[in-house]
């Protein structure tokens, strides 16, 4: 018996999820299915960025992730050490979620710590809690097939061996770096490939910190006489759960093989007894799929940008793809939206996987190339201390700033997107560490405080949103297209002097994902031809009179 959904995800990791929830909270019915049951022994990502906190929040999840039980005490901060027990080198302070007395200007969130082990129950509850979205675990994809009004999915039910048809308008491929839809596709990944074979080893010991004589830190990344060679990271203080990164080996170990002591006694400076957990042996990659999804299929997350995680934007990128493709998906569902508006997905998050894939790949190896250490950083004599204080300031310089990115965060943009409408204005720059905000087509929509005490970013959500700015023009020209359309639209009447400064134009008009679709200081000439263009139904240079659906 063949059973029918709106949007077949397959994949359960964050991504999957996330792009459930997405679904989920704009009313449209999905089922996720996942091969593994959804245990997460060691963890892939630790670090929700500050954009994917704006979509948590979006969600009412927010909260949520900012009070995980990583320790709101801790400190967030780099070190650098020659081991943990060892000499410390440098130190780039970052606060712990208590000491974040004040929002930066740039978000009302930060980047905040809250690895796997939390952040996937945090969204499977938020997903699973939509009458609409169906999550299943322990059920394979075997194929599928696709035509102009659906596809056709074969899944089997490992626990019984059961197999069963779903049959769905659309399918996305959540499923990660070895994605089996993307390869079913016949997808290609372009780009270096395989840039090194990291060993991540995962132990228990509570308490190592104090033991090994540091201040908190939670990150601590090893120099030797060899140069930069891997990085202890705290994930959960409470019970002493860590992971040490070797950054590079020569790929021939396995689990079995790897010299964890070894490694430990490198990283920790001595012996410690520490309780094993997990070994996990990876492949560095630095690749991007030459597209992301042909017909009724997409890719998002891993399955088609594989980055490494220096910059942590692996997960963050593949949140952000979910925002995109999930409202884009809900309105071609929801009947307004326009038949190119889901083409759209491609030529919006391809370019932002690509300057993931870059600056995640520069951040590597400008680590990997870091001018090689000396014997002499772990004397205890006149010489040592000067080569560590030299040192350390060279690490701050050329290592900081792969933990300095609010402006790889939050300023992509996107440029010549079909469904965004240009105003001629200059782009403003593109700087990883340092964020310029701009209301500038494609451009997020920046964030300033009301004085309500809201984020101006709480005013965008479900629909369209229309900011009039004090000696805005009429909008009912802009409105009375959106409902000829069937596009949902509200109007937001801003009279900050803050926010208009920033927004720069009378009119606005935001997107349901938060990004700015037009901007002006007059109404349009054309309020249909506007509305069409941004719901995706301008084909071949024509408006599109009637909405697709």
């Amino acid at each position: 018996m063949t059973r029918k959904v709106p949007v077949l995800i397959v994949g359960g990791g964050p991504v999957g999820l996330a792009l459930a929830g997405e679904l989920g909270w704009r009313g449209i019915g999905c089922e996720l299915i996942e091969q593994t049951d959804g245990a997460i022994a060691s963890p892939k990502m630790n670090e929700v960025n500050a954009r994917s906190m704006e979509i948590c929040r979006r969600w009412g999840i927010a909260d949520k992730v900012f009070n995980c039980p990583f320790p709101a005490d801790w400190p967030l901060d780099v070190a650098f050490v020659t081991s943990l027990s060892g000499y410390e080198l440098s130190r780039l302070p970052r606060p712990g979620r208590s000491g974040q007395t004040l929002p930066p200007p740039e978000s009302p969130h930060r980047m905040q710590a809250c690895s796997q082990i939390w952040f996937d129950p945090i969204l499977r509850e938020f997903a699973g809690g939509f009458p609409a979205v169906r999550l299943r675990h322990r059920v394979r994809l075997e194929s599928f097939q696709q035509n102009d009004r659906g596809m056709l999915a074969k899944v089997t039910e490992l626990a019984s061996g059961r197999t069963e048809e779903i049959e769905a308008g659309y399918l996305v491929g959540c499923d990660g770096a070895g994605s089996v839809v993307r390869r079913s596709l016949g997808i290609e990944l372009e780009g270096q490939g395989t840039i090194g074979h990291p060993i991540n080893l995962f132990f228990r010991a509570p308490n190592l910190v104090e033991r090994c004589g540091k201040r908190p830190a939670t990150f601590f990344l090893g120099i030797d006489e060899t140069g930069l060679w891997g990085s202890l990271r705290i994930i959960d203080p409470v019970n002493g759960l860590w992971r040490l990164m070797i950054d590079s080996t020569d790929g021939a170990a396995t689990p079995d093989t790897v010299d964890r002591a070894f490694y430990l006694r490198r990283a920790l400076g001595g012996d410690f007894p520490v309780e094993w957990v997990d070994v996990n042996i990876w492949r560095r990659r630095s690749a991007l799929a030459e597209c992301y999804g042909r017909g009724r299929v997409f890719l998002a997350g891993d399955a088609v940008h594989q980055l490494s995680p220096t910059g942590g934007m692996g997960m963050n990128t593949g949140v952000a793809d979910a925002a995109d493709l999930g409202w884009k998906l809900a309105a071609v569902l929801q009947g307004w939206g326009g038949a190119g508006l889901l083409e759209s997905y491609d030529a919006e998050r391809r370019p932002v996987g690509a300057r993931a894939v870059r600056m995640a790949t520069y951040f590597y190896k400008n680590s990997e190339n870091f001018p090689k250490g000396s014997p002499a950083l772990i004397e205890n004599s006149e010489r040592g201390t000067r080569l560590r204080a030299e040192v350390g300031e060279q690490l701050l310089r050329a290592i900081g700033p792969e933990f300095r990115t609010v402006g790889l965060q939050l300023g992509y943009r996107y440029e010549n997107s079909p469904i965004c409408v240009g105003d001629g204005t200059a782009p403003p720059p593109d700087d990883p560490a340092d964020y310029t905000p701009s209301a500038r087509p494609g451009s997020r929509a920046p964030h300033v405080f009301l004085r309500d005490g809201r984020s101006i970013l709480d005013l965008y959500g479900r629909g369209f949103t229309l900011l009039r700015f004090p000696g805005a023009p009429d909008p009912s020209a802009v409105t009375a297209a959106a409902q000829a359309r069937g596009v949902p639209l509200s109007v937001a009447v801003v009279e900050e002097p803050e926010a208009a400064a920033l927004y720069e134009r009378k009119l606005v008009l935001v997107r349901p994902d938060g990004h700015v679709a037009w901007r002006a200081d007059t109404a349009p000439t054309d309020a249909l031809a506007l509305m069409d263009r941004l719901r995706g139904a301008v084909v071949s240079g024509a408006v599109a009179v009637r909405a697709s659906g």
